[in-house]
């Protein structure tokens, strides 16, 4: 079970790492009108959007953690 709960660990933080690529490519790369445009803003297009995004990843990158400890916490070593 220990195995188990490392490898949804390390799926959840992949995931995580991969939503927290694209909010930062939404963050930067998103016009206000909701197209993929080519040049770098320094401000967000939808912020609401990209904030929605970011607390995703926040939430995959929570669980790769707790999946983490419950598998080092309550399993033996198998």
């Amino acid at each position: 079970m220990r195995k188990k709960c490392n490898i949804l660990s390390l799926c959840s933080f992949i995931v995580s790492f991969v939503i927290f690529a694209f909010t930062y490519y939404l963050y930067h790369y998103v016009d206000v009108d909701c197209r993929f445009v080519p040049e770098f803003h320094d401000s967000p297009g939808k912020p609401f959007i990209t904030l929605l995004f970011g607390v995703w990843g926040v939430m995959f990158l929570f669980s790769g953690v707790m999946s983490f400890l419950v598998g080092r916490i309550f399993f033996k070593k198998e």
